[in-house]
């Protein structure tokens, strides 16, 4: 083979390279393109299909913004499906959305739990508190660093603990008021 054959073939090779890399970064770009258009329109509450391949940022958005518009089942479904998805499938969550997927949720239950103490619905106040804790616990289990769900962890032992029982009064069972110490997750139990 003379050499200009040979730069040829290899002209060739990298050229052919070169459409190919391109058709993958186009594909790449259209598919964060749709994505962020989904996204756009599910925090400006329009309604968003939503299929098996839906984006993880594109659940996670319409749960947010469902939440803004008070619609609790709807953003709970969404952030329940970031969570299957991440951390209940296969553990792989390289944006670490599902810790804040729980943390959102268990704002969602919180908020509940506080409306529904306002206006005297005790036991729906606590149950909403006990799931709120729940899905504190779940981030904190995704991500054990993530200071503003352990905040939010020890917000929602206390709200349980000061709940008033069926009586009229707040809880006065040993059990449900530990050592403060006890409640704070990554403290050291005893003196310091």
């Amino acid at each position: 083979m003379s050499r200009l054959r040979k730069l040829r073939w290899l002209a060739l090779t990298v050229a052919s390279c070169a459409v190919g890399v391109a058709v993958w970064q186009g594909m790449i770009w259209y598919d964060h393109a749709r994505d962020q258009r989904r996204i756009t329109a599910a925090l400006a509450h329009q309604e968003v299909a939503i299929t098996p391949d839906t984006g993880l940022r594109v659940l996670f958005a319409r749960g947010y913004g469902q939440a803004r518009l008070q619609r609790y089942r709807e953003a709970s479904a969404a952030y329940r499906a970031v969570w299957n998805r991440t951390y209940g499938a296969d553990g792989s969550d390289p944006d670490g959305l599902a810790a804040r997927s729980r943390y959102n949720l268990g704002n969602l239950y919180a908020r509940r739990s506080v409306a529904a103490a306002e206006s005297y619905d005790i036991d729906s106040a606590r149950t909403m508190a006990e799931l709120a804790k729940q899905a504190y616990r779940d981030a904190l289990r995704a991500a054990p660093d993530y200071w503003p769900a352990k905040h939010n962890f020890e917000a929602a032992q206390r709200l349980v603990r000061d709940l008033p029982t069926h009586d009229g009064e707040a809880s006065t069972d040993p059990e449900a008021k530990p050592d403060v110490w006890s409640q704070m997750p990554g403290f050291p139990r005893g003196l310091p």
